[in-house]
This record gives structure tokens, sequence and C-alpha cells, in this order.
């Protein structure tokens, strides 16, 4: 997502400067009055996405819920969505304004905290889909009913949610913190253009080492983008198809129920005599009851309120998968060396293919992250009614909300 304002350009790798030959100034990316303006309203988008998750986050903390519903994935997700929206602004929305307003100030304190940020960035795209995956199997098992999966059954129970999500977390850490050692600042202090005496770009050891290449260019590419891609798809057709069939059969039970009333009705109104009941009709009657009761599982299983949870899930993993999609798309042309990536003049140089594309890519990403809040405000009527209610205390004065059932 950050990656191009922190690395070399992909033609780049393998051809180290010669110890004779001396940079003067660092190189760094120019910003045209649309791109500028393009980047300053993403970070408004931003800002935006920041205040609605810590929101969401609020809601997920302070509401009482009954029957102890699970809000733990939806709640870690929006602190992550927070984080992605929040690097947003520290790293492009901060960079933009430095190149093109020239503020100084700015200058120097991004190069103080540019790492430690874009390293929080690597880890929290890392954890994203991996937590998106816990919450699409956790809607999964409420469609499934009764768990007889002693993983499933561990995963899902109220320590099991914790432990899971600490274990995610911190393997997310692990895996990206090389990240923090890769990344270093070069300064030129013989450059005349003050914009121009720091860069940061990978550390000079990466491009001999072929095993941090593999792992971080390919391993962690797989296990960020390709893995959860094809997990995150297969989950939700497999959603879709249930709660269809789940309809249908609602439907079913319904217009059986329908008939069956219709024609005890008629018996009674051509007064027909009632039969004593063989052993095999009764077992049959009782067969009967256990479909009723299945039918009744399955209806509560698909009420109003697990339904908006689970289509307010499927249609965050479709916006997470869009820009999936993209950044797909970007990884496959970056690791392919693309000639659409190269500058026609200098080859070491991106293209204006690659500068647009990219912060096309980064702001869909962050895009995605920030309207979290607007998903849940149109697929989940609890939410809604939350986020109204608050809205509504605000503008009278008041202070306290009124605690209302939610299933996330």
């Amino acid at each position: 997502m950050f990656s191009n304002n922190l690395t070399l350009p992909e033609g780049s790798e393998g051809l180290p400067i010669s110890e004779d030959e001396e940079i003067i100034c660092g190189e760094y990316e120019t910003y045209t009055l649309a791109r500028f303006l393009f980047i300053f309203v993403s970070s408004w988008i931003a800002l935006f996405g920041t205040s609605g998750n810590l929101f969401l986050l609020y809601l997920f903390s302070a509401r009482n819920y009954p029957n102890t519903p699970p809000t733990l994935y939806p709640g870690v997700l929006a602190i992550l969505d927070a984080i992605i929206c929040a690097m947003y602004i520290f790293l492009f929305g901060a960079d933009a304004a430095i190149v093109f307003l020239h503020i100084k100030s700015l200058f120097v304190l991004y190069y103080i905290y540019v790492i430690p940020a874009f390293v929080i960035s690597r880890i929290t795209q890392l954890a994203i889909p991996y937590m998106l995956i816990f919450a699409t199997l956790e809607r999964f098992v409420w469609l499934a009913g009764d768990m007889r999966n002693r993983i499933l059954k561990r995963m899902y129970s109220v320590q099991g949610r914790y432990i899971t999500m600490a274990v995610s977390l911190s393997c997310c850490v692990l895996l990206r913190m090389p990240t923090a050692f890769a990344t270093t600042i070069y300064e030129y202090p013989k450059c005349e253009d003050f914009f121009r005496s720091k860069t940061a770009s990978a550390a000079p050891w990466v491009y001999e080492n072929v095993i941090y290449h593999y792992y971080d260019f390919h391993l962690l590419s797989i296990a960020q983008t390709v893995f959860p891609f094809f997990v995150l798809l297969t989950f939700n057709v497999i959603i879709v198809k249930k709660v269809a069939n789940m309809d249908f059969s609602v439907h079913k039970s319904s217009v059986y129920s329908k008939n069956s009333l219709n024609s005890t009705q008629q018996s009674s109104v051509y007064g027909q005599q009632a039969v004593p009941q063989s052993p095999s009709l009764m077992t049959a009657n009782e067969n009967s009851s256990l479909g009723l009761v299945a039918r009744r599982n399955s209806l509560r299983r698909t009420n109003p309120a697990v339904k908006s949870a689970i289509y307010t899930m499927l249609a965050i993993v479709t916006s997470y998968l869009v820009s999936n999609t993209l950044h797909l798309v970007l990884t496959v042309l970056e690791r392919s060396k693309s000639d659409l990536l190269i500058h026609p003049e200098d080859p070491n140089l991106a293209s204006t293919f690659h500068t647009v594309f990219s912060d096309v890519v980064s702001f869909v990403y962050m895009f995605t992250s920030a309207i979290r809040l607007v998903i849940y405000y149109v697929c989940n009527p609890a939410i809604r009614a939350d986020i109204k209610a608050w809205f509504s205390d605000c503008c009278v004065g008041r202070k306290e909300v009124k605690d209302m059932p939610v299933n996330l």
C-alpha cells in the first residue's frame, strides 16, 4: 500500500551504485496539481475513516449486548482500519504536503516517524485479511448451527477468540518486523535542495540478500494478497449459497404449513371424524415434528438480526476483495517487471502509469477501510439505530444512550 514511497523502482534492483559514484541529492516523487489535490481529498476521506472506525470501536465496546455476542473480531477490524486510514495521512498526505507546499518543519518531522509508520502499516495490511477470515468463518459457523468440529469449538469459544486473535496478530508482527531493519534513511549533506537532502529506501544489504528478497517479495506477498483473496472469495460464495438455500427452505416450510392449515380447516368444515392413528402414522408425525423443529432452527439462524450481521460482513469482505484484486494486479505487474511500469526515457524511474495506478490502489485500499461505518449503517439496522440515537442524543444534549440488543 505505502511501498511506492519507500522503495526503489523495480528496475533498479540488482544495480548497486559504484563506490566512486557520489550521489549529491536523493530522488523523490513529483506532484502535479492534480495529483496533490487527489491525495489532499483522499487524506480528508482517510480522516473521516479514522474517526468513523474509532466510533465503531466505541459502539462495540460501550454497548451492552445480550448473550455475549461476538464483537471481538469486528472491534479488532475497526482498530486496524483506523490505523490504515491514519497511516495514509501520515505517509501519503504528509509526503504530498512536503513536496508540493515545501513545509520544512513537516519534512523534519516526517523523517522522524516515517520508518515506524511504514512498519505499522505493513503489519496492519497483513493482519486485516486474517481478521476478515476469522470473522467470516464465524458467520459461517452461525449458519451451520451446532459445531461438531473440536477445533472450531475451541476457536470460537470466548477464550478461544482471544487466543486466536492474539496469536494471529503476534505472527503478523513477527513476520513484518524485518521490514524495520530493511528500511533506512539516506542523508545527502551536500545537496542544495533541502527537500532532497533525505530519502527513505531499502537498506543496502536488501539488494544483496536473495533470501530476504524471496521472503518479502514472494512469500509475504502470497500470505498477504493471494492466499486471503482465494480463501475469502471461497467463503463468500459458500455463505451466499447457504443463505439462499436456507431462505428457500424457510419459504418451502411456510408454504407447507399453510397447506397443512388449509387441509385442517377443510376437514373441520366437512365434519370429518378423527381417525385413530396407527403406530406407523404416529412415528411419521413425530418425524414431521422433528422436521418442523429443524426448520425452526434454520429460521432462527436466518432471523433478521443474524442475516444483517452476515450481510454486513459479506459487504465488508466484498469491498476488501475489490481492493485486493487491484493490489494483486499491481503485484503481478511488479513481479513480472512489466514495461508498463518503466519510464520510457529513464529505466530507473517509474512510469506515469505506475505512479497513477499505485496511487489508485493505495486510495482504494484506504477507502475500503474508511467506509466501514457506512457499510454498517446501510447493512445493519441495529447499528444504524445506535448511530441515529447517538447523534440524536448529541443534538439534544443527552449524555446517556439507551442500550439496544445488537448482533454483529
